[in-house]
């Protein structure tokens, strides 16, 4: 995936592009900023929980505060939050549509199909 830069400043040099996002099946993100390159590591713990490991690799540190992945540290928290919070409302009483939400997370069912797959 490739996210545009808001401006010209935040962009890679040349471009309009502000990040590229590319994912390893099954458990690795690369992130790629002006300032560097984010990485992000699934690491499963149990059937019901994973731990996310994040390593930044700056480049450019003139760069780092600016643009896209400019306030990683607070996205990561928030996306992690967000994680739980979905996580609980499925384990809830109130929740009766099965493991995945239909309208939420294709993408995680999509995930899902894919380890199958994999491992037969």
């Amino acid at each position: 995936m490739i996210a545009e830069a808001s401006s010209s400043a935040d962009a890679f040099e040349g471009t309009s592009i502000a990040a590229f996002y590319f994912f390893l099946f099954p458990n690795t993100m690369l992130n790629f900023y002006p300032w560097g390159l984010s990485i992000n590591v699934v690491v499963p713990l149990a059937v019901d929980r994973t731990r996310v490991v994040y390593r930044a690799l700056v480049s450019d540190p003139a760069k780092r505060r600016r643009g896209a992945g400019g306030d990683l540290d607070r996205v990561e928290h928030e996306d992690e939050e967000i994680v739980e919070q979905v996580q609980r409302g499925i384990r809830s009483r109130l929740y009766d549509r099965g493991r995945y939400s239909p309208l939420r997370e294709a993408g995680v069912h999509h995930f899902h199909r894919l380890l199958t797959r994999s491992i037969g």
